[in-house]
């Protein structure tokens, strides 16, 4: 019967040899922040609602923007996909929201927030993550944007 510390090790071993290493890199460009790690696309899309979920939120929706792309590309005579996978999650989070709204009813247009996460086909292996770029002239969207930050980094520290 094998012992504790087979098991462990064999566990250990197992985990480092189909993880992949997440180091994210951030970039910000006109409309958006991005952070991009290495790995795969299901992979860190796991690790993107389990933090998500960690953070009390509940996914509400996931546009599968690819396959959108894909199927309208198609009547459109469009035949080079951007993507390999492209999906936006929605989710929401009720303190923030509240308050959010709260200051300014017709910020609901913010409600649920969006994280893009996708693989470009001219990328293969690396896996990106994006949110809007912050409103900076609204005082109440500054949680939103801390909160999704905080949601992107634990989805890559996995």
């Amino acid at each position: 019967m094998p012992n504790f510390v087979t098991i462990s090790a064999t566990f250990i071993m197992l985990f480092l040899t189909v993880s992949p290493t997440w180091a994210a890199q951030y970039q910000v460009t006109d409309s958006a922040w991005l952070y991009s790690t290495q790995g795969e696309f299901e992979d860190v899309k796991e690790s993107l609602v389990f933090a998500i979920e960690e953070q009390g939120a509940v996914v509400s929706y996931t546009a599968h923007a690819s396959d959108m792309l894909a199927r309208t590309g198609k009547a459109l005579g469009i035949t080079q996909a951007v993507y390999s996978k492209a999906e936006v999650v929605l989710f929401c989070k009720a303190e923030i929201s509240h308050k959010l709204v709260a200051a300014d009813p017709h910020t609901l247009v913010l409600c649920p927030y969006p994280i893009a996460i996708y693989t470009l086909t001219a990328e293969p292996g690396t896996v990106y993550l994006s949110i809007r770029k912050p409103l900076q002239n609204l005082l109440e969207y500054q949680a939103i944007q801390e909160f999704l930050e905080k949601i992107i980094n634990q989805a890559l520290e996995f």
